[in-house]
């Protein structure tokens, strides 16, 4: 499994990354990646597959295959999508399904082109706010006639992109507490290199845990344009 988690981003000139991982367990359910295209652009993919533990790894490995299999096919999100939802209906356990956000990056103009398919809401901070990417949907491998809506968005110069799993929002401290979605906008709104807003994050995260283990598997993927 930790040879499919990346562990350098891709050079691409205008743009600085940061990226963390924690698991829950020896072997996780999430993935990310940020794979460059042949004409120059960028596929970015963060998931998380069904379940816990070994079958969750499992299932990340699958789809991990597959979505790079389809992206040599053809990267475009709607494409990507339709091809991993497919892949996940057929193996016929209705527990087995992602959450995922993919998107294509043009470099040169900012421009992203993106699916959110039941995964939380990435999220876009251009100057003081902070602008949610995505409309709801279902995870994919629950439906065969699941249809993508594809939406485009600009990161313009200056801007930040932060990509995460529900483990870091959902994390509950010893008293029940959930770190928080809000928590997640606020540290995010706050100035700083993409290294600094995912240190932060993974501070704030362990001081809110405190002594209590965590639940769920918990992964960051921060992109800005300089």
């Amino acid at each position: 499994q930790h040879d499919l988690l990346p562990r350098e981003m891709p050079s691409v000139p205008g743009y600085r990354f940061a990226h963390s991982y924690r698991t829950a367990n020896e072997v996780g359910g999430d993935y990310y990646a940020a794979l460059p295209l042949p004409d120059g652009r960028l596929a970015l993919a963060i998931g998380d597959a069904s379940g816990h533990g070994m079958a969750a790894g499992l299932l990340m490995a699958i789809c991990n295959a597959v979505l790079q299999l389809a992206i040599d096919l053809d990267p475009s999100p709607a494409a990507v999508t339709a091809v991993l939802n497919r892949t996940l209906v057929r193996t016929g356990d209705r527990k087995a399904f992602m959450t995922l956000f993919y998107a294509v990056l043009d470099p040169a103009t900012g421009r992203l082109d993106y699916v959110c398919s039941g995964h939380p809401f990435p999220l876009l901070r251009r100057g003081g706010e902070v602008v949610e990417l995505g409309t709801g949907g279902l995870p994919l491998g629950l439906r065969a006639d699941l249809v993508s809506e594809p939406r485009t968005v600009v990161v313009e110069r200056g801007e930040m992109l932060l990509l995460y799993t529900d483990g870091l929002p959902e994390a509950v401290d010893a008293l029940g507490v959930a770190f928080g979605y809000d928590r997640v906008e606020a540290l995010l709104r706050a100035v700083g290199t993409p290294d600094e807003v995912a240190g932060r994050l993974a501070r704030s995260l362990r001081a809110h845990l405190g002594e209590e283990p965590p639940q769920d598997d918990v992964s960051v993927l921060v992109l800005a344009r300089d």
